[in-house]
């Protein structure tokens, strides 16, 4: 009696694809039957539990160019822009490499520009007889300038086209260019699994006949009933342990979740919520706060300044008189102010606020009368240079305290319990720091798995140069706190960039709490 065996039309057909002794791969089959590939993976499957086919499986790892390294395939690596300019040029000393722009960079570019010449000795820093330093272009940078170097073939090569990481060339310089890249994520990484079939040798005995083919149904049709079909026609067997398809269901992106738990934290410790406007002038970003207009972190490369309108309306109220006076001579303070001419238009100029104390300041003006309690969850942004932990656009958790005979025993007791509620468990280290609109100053830390201790927040008690123009008469306790550290810790991240990743699979897979 001739050897019989059930199959269903599909797994026929994708068997009678492959070729004796030939291994077909899910694409090439997907061509020939016009059937996905996720149908035919099904198959695959089914047909190898048959006997039939043998799966082979190859792992390939993709690599292509992050959307960093795409912008550097275009415009050039940021060492390389920066050696090209200083063979020009000459030697500088990096506070004008920093301010010029001669060299068409930003900031955050000519920061990691230097941190790479350094690391590849293609330049270094000379201190002259007058007491300057100076960075000097070495024989290697010089010889690096020449011509195209293996970062820049590299990083053309995947401009080009993705590359297979075990078909890569095998030179020396593309895989020491390719593990500098993914140190500094220019580059991303996908493991993609490749599927072949090959016929067993039973599976070329139903190919060539020798074993009879019974069609296999999974369900009967109103034809399969009315002409008889059903007779001859095998029912697939239901398998009630089979996985069903993997179904994602939706749920809140983390971070978003996360500050809302922090948002319902501090409500639920007695602060009352306020906003401020994204756009501010300088008088409440830092005027207010008794920063000097001469203060470093207020120049073109630590704001965002708006090109139009460069200035909002400002008048020279008794409030903004009583700033004035403090700036230029400590008013009646005690202090000794700042002493120079306090500038009205400056502190008008529009910029992106830079930190939320703007919002503590607004709140202070409209509010004098203690116990007061008031935090601020919201965006700042700051040209800084993109890392692990640093980001343009972040959060930051401002919050003051307010009333008679606070102390700074009181600040720090606040600090951990506002750390520990967001974060049960969390280790909490405080440093003595400095801020021109705090005394005592007091930076922030709270201890990352991977990263350690990392810094968290800046806090202390205003300076009277603060409050007393605002006709406050009693200690407020500030602080601000990056809010997407403390996530870090709270998510297990160890890349600050994650929080706002539209990585599919990481989403997915993340833990909700």
């Amino acid at each position: 009696m001739k050897q019989s065996l059930t199959l269903f039309d599909t797994e026929e057909t994708v068997l009678k694809t492959l070729k004796k002794d030939d291994m077909m791969d899910i694409e090439s089959i997907s061509k020939s039957t016009q059937l996905d590939n996720a149908q035919i993976n099904s198959i695959a499957f089914s047909l190898q539990e048959k006997g039939l086919v043998q799966i082979v499986e190859e792992k390939s790892t993709f690599i292509f160019l992050s959307d960093e390294g795409k912008k550097y395939a275009t415009v050039k690596l940021p060492e390389i822009r920066l050696l090209h300019y200083l063979c020009k040029v000459g030697a500088q000393e990096i506070p004008t490499i920093l301010q010029t722009q001669d060299h068409g960079m930003e900031k955050a570019e000519v920061t990691i520009g230097l941190n790479w010449l350094k690391k590849k000795k293609w330049a270094e820093l000379k201190k002259q007889q007058n007491g300057a330093t100076l960075l000097y272009v070495t024989e290697t940078g010089k010889d690096a300038a020449l011509g195209p170097c293996c970062e820049e073939e590299f990083l053309s090569l995947l401009a080009k086209s993705d590359l297979v990481l075990e078909e890569m060339p095998s030179k020396d310089s593309y895989i020491d260019s390719y593990l500098e890249f993914r140190k500094r994520k220019l580059l991303k990484e996908k493991e993609i699994t490749t599927r072949k079939l090959q016929l067993t040798e039973l599976g070329m005995k139903v190919v060539t006949g020798e074993v009879q083919i019974i069609k296999e149904v999974s369900k009967l049709t109103r034809d399969d009933i009315t002409s008889g079909r059903w007779k001859s026609v095998v029912l697939k067997p239901y398998n009630v342990t089979a996985p069903p398809p993997t179904v994602y269901l939706g749920k809140k992106q983390p971070f978003l979740e996360f500050l809302e738990e922090v948002r319902r934290a501090v409500i639920g410790m007695g602060f009352q919520e306020a906003k401020g406007p994204l756009i501010e002038m300088e008088f409440w970003n830092f005027d207010a706060l008794f920063q000097a207009q001469d203060h470093p972190a207020r120049e073109i490369h630590d704001t965002y300044y708006l090109k139009d309108p460069i200035f909002g309306d400002l008048e020279l109220d008794a409030l903004r008189k009583r700033v004035k006076a403090t700036h230029e001579n400590g008013w009646t303070t005690g202090s000794r102010g700042w002493r120079y001419p306090w500038s009205l238009k400056r502190a008008s100029r529009l910029i992106l606020r830079s930190q939320t104390t703007s919002v503590s300041m607004r709140f202070l003006h409209e509010h004098k009368t203690p116990p007061l309690k008031m935090f601020c969850l919201d965006r700042n942004f700051r040209p800084d240079v993109l890392d692990a932990t640093h980001a343009i656009e972040f959060f930051q958790l401002e919050g003051i305290v307010g009333d008679k005979n606070l102390t700074l025993k009181h600040h720090l007791g606040y600090l951990k319990q506002i750390v520990i509620e967001l974060i049960p468990g969390a280790e909490v280290k405080f440093k003595p720091g400095y801020f021109p609109f705090t005394e005592p100053s007091v930076e922030v830390f709270a201890r990352h798995p991977k990263l350690g201790w990392i810094e968290v927040g800046g806090s202390g008690i205003f300076r009277p140069e603060v409050v007393k123009p605002f006709n406050v008469d009693f200690q407020v306790l500030a602080w601000g706190i990056g809010i997407a550290r403390l996530a870090m810790i709270y998510l297990e991240y160890d890349d600050i960039r994650d929080l706002y990743s539209d990585n599919l699979d990481l989403l997915r897979t993340k833990e909700v709490r």
